[in-house]
């Protein structure tokens, strides 16, 4: 049977775009998926090329409209999850000058200093943007440019979020942003929901050059005739924000209410919370933005390469790996965590820091770097990439306890949600290490499919947002952890926390990082 209404999400991702087709229950009608790499010019610096990130769009859309078989009249709306703090430079004719300068790009260490001067009190940045001062945001980087590159910085004319020049693609009219688009900016007034004239003046730019601040699910346009023809949906499709990846993903797992949390294991790991207001927020070691739910906050704490250690084991390491998974027909990711359950708990004493590209919450260390460590003759390979995948788990527990120390009431309600949540095991894993019950949405998606919710409602097909979720968000099943191996879980991770914290207060992560800029 055809759905009678059917709503289209697009999550533009990092490593790739995923389209998917919902009904009004939320299950899956048709999905497209096409990945697309970043560049690395330099030693720490990621770059994107825009124009095959639309290519990646319009390659998955078609593929999620040809599976979905769906009449055009069928198609109610599109929304639209892209990357947060990756921004685009943009001519007059809003045509990109270069790539776009990627979320994780690391060019712009030197460059915190500036706004630190601005904001000299303790705590004060974060009071005021939601964040801690981090070269990581994009506010670092747009300094980086006008004192390392002033011609391109004086060509620029827009300053935009993959969001809006996306959507500009598409068709779309209104170009605006949203705060839940904002959030690694570091660029908003976080009580306003708005620029922040402040960080604005640090990065020697006036709000004439960034698109004006709207709110997620807004209607920007209809799709068209160009575009439809490429991406194979009809023309006329209204198109809606969405909002920033995780605020969409959190929309997608149905956290829309105080307590409630969701993990997104994805190219990052990234973990949302919901909060009613700010006064609910007792410590800073996590950064807080905008909702996906217009006019609310969410707080969040991240892990910026969990998928990619992953990814980088599969494209460098993965040979034995890729081939198995080519001879019996499966994932290569659910052949990694076939073999690491072959090695015990504990991955016989191997320990990896998952910090590839840096550490995030709670520590904000952006010279750390990744790593094996308890390396001994004995081990095999099943214990390297049972090893991988605890580790990985034990920078989410770094994060997960940062929010249950910083939010009032803490998190009772606990969900876990992309791509890294298609295995059994490895959700199991994840479990025993963070300690707590775990929930698994039956679509993993949840990011694709918070983009599509958002759009539904923004195209009035639903009265709320809580009637969407409500409508669209489905529950499969609860992960207990194992208490037989609480023990063994607490003692690996203050080891490997312990070993973090040795290496970076003693220094060596920046000695590290003066040795790469110096001789590589």
């Amino acid at each position: 049977m055809k759905a009678k209404r059917a709503f289209v999400g697009i999550d533009a991702g990092t490593t790739g775009c995923t389209v998917m087709i919902f009904s009004e229950r939320g299950d899956a009608l048709g999905q497209g998926y096409k990945e697309y790499d970043c560049q690395s010019p330099k030693a720490g610096w990621i770059e994107q090329d825009l124009e095959a990130v639309w290519d990646g769009i319009c390659q998955a859309s078609r593929q999620a409209a040809a599976q979905a078989d769906l009449s055009p009249d069928a198609y109610v709306s599109l929304g639209l999850s892209s990357q947060r703090g990756t921004f685009a430079l943009l001519d007059e004719h809003k045509k990109p000058l270069m790539n776009s300068i990627v979320w994780n790009c690391g060019r712009a260490l030197k460059c915190e200093e500036k706004l630190a001067d601005e904001f000299p009190g303790e705590g004060e940045h974060q009071e005021h943007t939601g964040m801690q001062i981090s070269p990581l945001w994009s506010a670092a980087k747009v300094i980086w440019l006008r004192e390392n590159a002033p011609e391109l910085f004086e060509k620029t004319r827009w300053f935009a979020n993959g969001q809006e020049y996306f959507l500009y693609r598409m068709g779309g009219e209104d170009w605006s942003t949203d705060p839940a688009s904002l959030t690694l900016n570091g660029m908003m007034d976080i009580e306003k929901l708005d620029w922040s004239d402040r960080i604005l003046k640090v990065c020697g730019i006036d709000r004439d050059r960034l698109p004006p601040v709207g709110i997620p699910s807004g209607q920007v346009g209809k799709l068209s005739k160009e575009a439809a023809e490429q991406m194979g949906l009809p023309e006329g499709l209204i198109l809606c924000r969405g909002a920033g990846d995780q605020q969409c993903a959190a929309i997608g797992a149905g956290v829309i209410k105080q307590g409630m949390a969701e993990f997104t294991v994805g190219t990052a790991g990234v973990m949302v919370a919901h909060i009613d207001s700010l006064q609910r927020i007792k410590g800073k070691n996590l950064w807080w933005g905008g909702h996906g739910v217009p006019g609310a906050w969410d707080i969040e704490g991240g892990a910026f390469s969990l998928g990619a250690c992953l990814r980088w084991w599969r494209d460098h390491l993965g040979r034995n790996e890729l081939d198995e998974a080519a001879k019996k027909g499966k994932s290569v990711y659910s052949v990694m965590v076939n073999e690491a359950e072959t090695s015990k708990p504990g991955a016989n004493g191997v320990l990896f820091h998952s910090f590839m590209a840096s550490q995030v919450t709670p520590y904000y260390d952006a010279v750390s770097r990744g790593g094996f460590l308890g390396l001994g003759l004995y081990h095999q390979r099943a214990d390297l990439i049972r090893g991988l995948l605890e580790g990985c788990a034990n920078e989410m527990r770094m994060v997960f306890d940062a929010f249950q120390s910083d939010v009032d009431g803490g998190i009772t309600d606990f969900r876990l949600t992309g791509g890294g949540t298609k295995s059994d095991g490895f959700v199991q894993i994840m479990t025993d290490i963070i300690g707590v019950p775990t929930t698994v949405l039956k679509e993993r998606e949840c990011t694709v499919l918070g983009a599509a919710i958002l759009g539904a409602f923004g195209a009035g097909a639903f009265a709320s947002i809580d009637e969407a979720v409500d409508s669209m968000v489905q529950v499969e099943s609860t992960f207990d952890p194992n208490q037989q191996l609480r023990g063994l879980y607490e003692d690996q991770h203050q080891v490997y926390r312990g070993f973090y914290e040795a290496v970076a207060h003693s220094g060596q992560y920046q000695a590290l990082s003066d040795f790469v800029s110096k001789h590589l």
